[in-house]
């Protein structure tokens, strides 16, 4: 009698397991999984991918066929690593729910390298590009996924590691959120401007494509507190990013005022630097002044240049040769 209350039981367990629907995978992309996101980015995006899946499906076969990540792509062509950032960024706007579906909801490479090593390689080059693709779109719909990575980047050690010549994932994710700009985005950043944060430089990096002044005085204020000299140059060459009056001139005239206060405020911070570096990381505050290119640089340039050693001179009269010839081919 036991037996068959056993057989019976077991029979009861099998016929209720084979009944039961299976549970449905999480969806989950190449960075991360669409769980992750706060429920309102998620379902959001979910929809608009669905709804532009259905009207465009050949858009979503680019993205996984990248040639750029592909053995057959960067490998024939003999490049040292995978690059598919230019070719992500050419897909522009209509690229932008093919990539983010990639990038949280639904990855599923073709033809990537069967070699666990070269597929790592392919497949952080992919996350780096579609990172670099869908930062230049600066588009709000891109916030969800890029703050949900960006939170996770610290515990991941993968995320800070570069790989070859690539730039580390946290940083692509940090000048991605900064292309944003947002006044979420740069609080996101500004959480991690300790020294000791292994987000720090990422950070700085992002604050660097972040067209707001309170972004540059940031990176002023990080200028004071450096520590060290290569520290310091990962902060001017930001600085000049964020002061470059050409990047500045692409926004448009109803941004010139802040992209004036900007370039003062970076050109007012690196004047003193020519003086207090050499080598390498004066070379550094060269290209960020010049990047600035303030109407009244020269002038600055020529005050400074009356109490400079011999050395500095020379390096201020390279610096103005540099800013004449720019001027003379515009």
């Amino acid at each position: 009698m036991m037996k068959q209350k056993m057989i019976f039981l077991a029979l009861t367990v099998g016929s209720l397991s084979a009944a039961a629907p299976a549970l449905a995978a999480e969806p989950a992309g190449l960075a991360i999984q669409a769980a992750q996101m706060g429920p309102a980015d998620r379902t959001a995006l979910q929809n608009a991918v669905m709804a532009d899946r259905l009207a465009r499906p050949a858009a979503y076969d680019i993205v996984a066929v990248a040639k750029g990540c592909r053995p057959d792509g960067w490998m024939a062509a003999r490049t040292p690593e995978p690059n598919c950032s230019r070719e992500l960024r050419a897909l522009g706007t209509a690229g932008l729910l093919p990539m983010l579906s990639a990038l949280a909801l639904d990855w599923s490479p073709q033809g990537l390298s069967t070699d666990a090593v070269n597929r790592a390689k392919e497949e952080r080059a992919l996350l780096v590009g579609l990172l670099e693709a869908v930062g230049t779109l600066r588009d709000t719909r891109a916030r969800g996924v890029l703050h949900t990575l960006w939170q996770q980047a610290r515990g991941r050690q993968e995320l800070l590691t570069p790989l070859g010549r690539q730039m580390t994932v946290a940083r692509a994710t940090a000048e991605a959120l900064g292309r944003l700009g947002g006044a979420l985005e740069l609080q996101a950043l500004q959480q991690h401007l300790r020294a000791d944060d292994p987000l720090y430089t990422a950070a700085i990096a992002g604050l660097g494509v972040c067209k707001r002044t309170d972004a540059a005085q940031l990176l002023v204020s990080a200028l004071a507190t450096a520590k060290d000299d290569a520290t310091q140059r990962t902060i001017v060459q930001a600085m000049g990013a964020i002061a470059s009056s050409w990047s500045w001139q692409a926004l448009g005239r109803v941004r010139a005022e802040d992209g004036l206060r900007v370039r003062q405020r970076v050109t007012d911070a690196l004047l003193p630097l020519l003086a207090k570096t050499q080598g390498e990381s004066r070379e550094r505050v060269v290209q960020s002044l010049q990047l600035a290119d303030l109407p009244d640089l020269p002038a600055r340039l020529a005050a400074v240049r009356t109490s400079a050693d011999a050395t500095l001179q020379h390096d201020i009269d390279d610096l103005l040769g540099r800013v004449a010839r720019a001027h003379a081919t515009r």
